[in-house]
């Protein structure tokens, strides 16, 4: 084995290349994730240490006012463990994995990816990214269907640093819905909500904030007393009803917070 190939080798130059193939490009959280990682040997024998996928999301992150995406991972998945590849040879590694519920869905600036990882002893680790579009959780999108028939319409849907809400992961998904009748337009700026989907049940958060009035309006926006947050979890009997059953549960909500 030529020595020149080993050194180019280990700087990257005709090493290993990784590439991984996803069955489908569109899942809901909870779906199962399967596909097949492909890799393909360069110009000398090399040693996998092993190969790891994982589900990888952006979240907003405040810093000295600013604010800065920050990475994370959301799942990760073993595929295989060390193996040696020879020269120009191809081996292939089905995998099936699935996709945890709290993944966030793709809805604005919001990207969800699969991140490949190759370790290669004393060489240069290779690696492949591959965008999924993931559709909202079929809890999910009945909740958010309901507060859209109440009267708002989604303005905006982005992932945000939300350590106090003690979840799994550092953030949260915020869906931003604005007015979009007279009957809340004079008095509330908007509504977020955030759903944490769980294997019996969601958990709804809603913030409602409401336009500020007058000099009292004025102080209870400055000190964000015009923020209000409310907790509901729907089990599945609740999430099997028509969805006007719950459009009645969140206009009773937000009509109570809106005086």
């Amino acid at each position: 084995m030529s020595f020149f190939k080993k050194m180019a080798a280990s700087v990257g130059i005709g090493s290993a290349t990784v590439d991984t193939v996803l069955d489908y490009s569109q899942y809901r959280p909870g779906d199962t994730i399967t596909g097949t990682v492909y890799v393909r040997g360069g110009n000398v024998e090399q040693t996998i240490d092993d190969i790891d996928l994982y589900v990888m999301s952006r979240y907003i992150m405040e810093k000295d006012d600013k604010k800065v995406y920050q990475t994370s991972p959301i799942a990760s998945h073993r595929v295989v463990n060390g193996f040696i590849i020879f020269p120009k040879e191809v081996k292939e590694f089905p995998f099936a994995f699935p996709l945890p519920l709290d993944t966030p869905v793709t809805l604005g600036s919001v990207a969800i990816w699969i991140k490949t990882d190759i370790d290669i002893k004393n060489g240069v680790d290779a690696g492949d990214n591959d965008r999924i579009q993931v559709l909202p959780h079929p809890w999910m999108e009945k909740v958010l269907k309901a507060v859209q028939q109440v009267g708002f319409t989604l303005r905006e849907a982005d992932c945000e640093y939300a350590p106090f809400f003690r979840r799994r992961l550092p953030f949260v998904q915020e869906f931003e819905f604005s007015p979009s009748n007279r009957d809340y337009r004079g008095k509330l700026d908007e509504v977020e909500v955030v759903c944490h989907v769980e294997e019996n049940g969601i958990e709804v958060a809603l913030e409602i904030d409401r336009k500020a009035r007058g000099v009292l309006g004025w102080l209870e926006e400055t000190y964000s007393m015009d923020e209000r947050l409310v907790r509901i979890y729907l089990n599945k009997t609740e999430l099997n009803q028509d969805v006007n059953v719950l459009t009645q549960k969140f206009r009773a909500i937000i009509n109570q917070h809106a005086r």
